[in-house]
C-alpha cells in the first residue's frame, strides 16, 4: 500500500513532536541517538565502537573497558530506553 504525500507529511511532524532519546557511551560520553529499529540501533552502535578502535586514546573518560564492555553498557541503556518509551503509563500496573 503506498502512501499518499498527506499520509508521509503527518508522519514526519508526528515524528519531528516524539522526544529524541539518547545512549551515552560509558568510555567517551559520546550521546548517541536511539533509532527506531533493533537493527538501526545495533548499526550505530557498532558503527560508534569502529570510532574507538580508530582512535582509541582520544577523550576516554573510563580508559580501562574493553568492548564487549562497551557494547553491554550500551545494550543496556537501549533496552531501559526502549522499556521507558513503551511503557504505557507512568502508574504500576495494578495485577487483580
Amino acid at each position: 500500500m503506498e502512501m499518499n504525500e498527506q499520509s508521509k507529511e503527518n508522519i514526519n511532524q508526528i515524528n519531528n513532536q516524539i522526544p529524541k532519546k539518547y545512549i551515552k557511551c560509558p568510555e567517551c560520553g559520546e550521546a548517541i541517538l536511539m533509532v527506531p529499529t533493533l537493527a538501526e540501533m545495533i548499526e550505530s552502535i557498532e558503527d560508534h565502537i569502529v570510532t574507538h578502535k580508530k582512535h582509541p586514546h582520544e577523550n576516554l573518560l573510563v580508559p580501562h573497558l574493553k568492548t564487549p564492555a562497551i557494547k553491554l553498557d550500551l545494550a543496556q541503556q537501549v533496552l531501559l530506553q526502549a522499556s521507558d518509551i513503551m511503557a504505557p503509563s507512568s502508574k504500576p500496573a495494578v495485577w487483580l
